[in-house]
């Protein structure tokens, strides 16, 4: 299902690791949206505070395909030995900004608190209309200790007083504040599957919330995965 020669670009990401773009990824992309579609009616709602809108979880069988790419074109890029383990859904993201948690408002990032290990995170669009948004990247300005209060608090409080505290307002992340630092966005595009460190502050770049659709035919419709890897105990 993967194409064993794609177009693969490694973009730096202010001095974090690079961020890993593989152009025509699938052999036959268009595969993907016509089973979202074809099984439209068990995409469930996330949580809230995980992800603003439709997913579906994908086969362990099809996860494991992306172990192939992501030793091909990213294991080294991001440092990382082995998957250790793996997961993937369709997604679909529909939340307006009225209705986002206030753990969206912010650039996310996957933790490991294993220094043996670390997490890739892996999101090929599956939409043609490229103004429907890529992904930024951002840099954290505050320190560890403020960075840490900061994602508490986007959990913990509600909207309203996550806003009071920290002076930010619902929506989804798209420059510089005082928190973080807009480090690049990359620009989506059909069959482009991006693969990164998941400890890289990171955000979908929606410019117009009103266009989010539910249909799969239509709307933001993405493949996200995460992979839980070993570290490699040398550099390479």
């Amino acid at each position: 299902m993967f194409n064993p020669h794609p177009q693969v670009q490694y973009l730096p990401l202010d001095g974090q690791a690079a961020c890993v773009v593989i152009d025509d990824a699938l052999l036959a992309p268009e595969r993907l949206p016509a089973f979202a579609q074809a099984y439209r009616e068990d995409f469930q709602a996330a949580p809230p505070a995980v992800f603003p809108g439709l997913q579906l979880r994908m086969p362990e069988e099809f996860t494991a395909l992306l172990h192939d790419v992501f030793r091909d074109h990213a294991r080294r890029a991001l440092g990382a030995r082995r998957v250790l383990r793996s997961a993937s859904r369709l997604s679909l993201l529909t939340s307006p900004m009225a209705a986002l948690a206030p753990a969206h408002w912010i650039p996310r990032r996957e933790r490991t608190f294993a220094p043996e290990q670390c997490i890739a995170v892996a999101e090929l669009f599956l939409f043609h209309d490229a103004t429907l948004g890529g992904t930024h990247f951002f840099a954290p300005r505050v320190s560890a200790q403020a960075l840490e209060q900061l994602e508490h608090d986007a959990d913990a409080l509600s909207p309203d007083a996550f806003s009071q505290r920290h002076a930010i307002a619902a929506g989804f992340p798209h420059a510089s504040n005082a928190n973080f630092a807009h480090v690049r966005t990359v620009p989506a595009r059909w069959n482009r599957l991006l693969i990164h460190d998941g400890a890289t502050f990171h955000a979908p770049a929606i410019a117009d919330p009103t266009r989010l659709a539910t249909d799969p035919r239509h709307g933001r419709l993405t493949l996200q995965a995460v992979l839980m890897c070993s570290r490699n105990r040398v550099a390479w």
